[in-house]
């Protein structure tokens, strides 16, 4: 049976922020494709209705939204545009501080309570300032990772690259039209034939009807992503779920984890 996986990587990636949860801080996981695509087959092989020896694995699409210079750079900008803006914010509860602490007419109590109101809004502002600053150096990174990875999988005649590019507003940075790109393949795939099983590393409800699609043109859908039931803030999937064969990862063991991932160097 000729098998194609096909990977929401940021998707994917959600589910083992969820798996992450499990283990300590120097623990923290990050997958490996070289792990986790001949574990992911080592599993299918132990369902019912396959014979191990009739698998055979055609393709691996990874679909992922692709960073780029002008991206980080446009990024960059409009961060820093905030963090001009949250300054300006700050050094003005400042000069209020300032002119309150030479209030003499006021109570101390009132004083105190205007003090305390404040900082409070400094701390918050300069909280939004860190959030910011280690977010584009977080861009930053993945984009050189991303890069690292892409030369990688692009010497592997087995995986294609299918991305569209990141879009940024504001400063933040979102994937658009992955969910476009892996219905189309899914589908368009089915009808050449090119594959009987689809491994889908994905809990994104928008590819539902495709994937109800295939399944009614003979093929079988395989949809690994996580749930928890009746808590959907610790689930990426729910419809999804009931319309091919599901493997919930949230049932994997540690030592299923660890044997498809790698320890990160450093928690992000």
């Amino acid at each position: 049976m000729k098998v194609i996986i096909f990977n929401d990587t940021q998707n994917f990636n959600g589910s083992l922020n969820f798996l992450n949860e499990r283990f300590s801080r120097k623990n923290k996981r990050f997958w490996d494709y070289k792990k986790y695509i001949p574990f992911l087959l080592e599993k299918i092989k132990l369902l019912d209705s396959f014979n191990e020896e009739n698998i055979e694995l055609k393709k691996v699409y990874f679909y992922e939204g692709r960073y780029s210079n002008n991206l980080i750079k446009n990024a960059k900008w409009s961060c820093n545009q905030k963090i001009q803006e949250l300054n300006r914010m700050i050094y003005k509860e400042q000069q209020l501080l300032n002119l309150i602490s030479q209030e003499r007419t006021s109570s101390k109590r009132l004083r105190r309570k205007v003090n305390d109101h404040v900082n409070g809004i400094k701390e918050e502002f300069e909280n939004k300032r860190k959030y910011i600053l280690k977010y584009i150096e977080k861009q930053a990174r993945q984009f050189e990772g991303q890069k690292v990875l892409f030369s990688e999988l692009d010497s592997n005649p087995l995986i294609d690259i299918k991305s569209t590019p990141l879009k940024q507003s504001e400063g933040e940075v979102r994937q658009k039209g992955v969910d476009v790109l892996l219905t189309t393949d899914l589908v368009h795939l089915a009808h050449t034939e090119a594959y009987d099983i689809a491994i889908i590393l994905s809990g994104d409800t928008d590819i539902i009807e495709a994937v109800r699609l295939i399944k009614s043109m003979g093929k079988t859908p395989i949809i690994f992503s996580y749930h928890t039931p009746g808590n959907p803030k610790k689930s990426n999937i729910s419809d999804l779920m009931n319309v091919g064969k599901f493997i919930n990862l949230k049932d994997f063991t540690n030592e299923e984890i660890e044997k498809m991932s790698e320890l990160r160097e450093k928690d992000e």
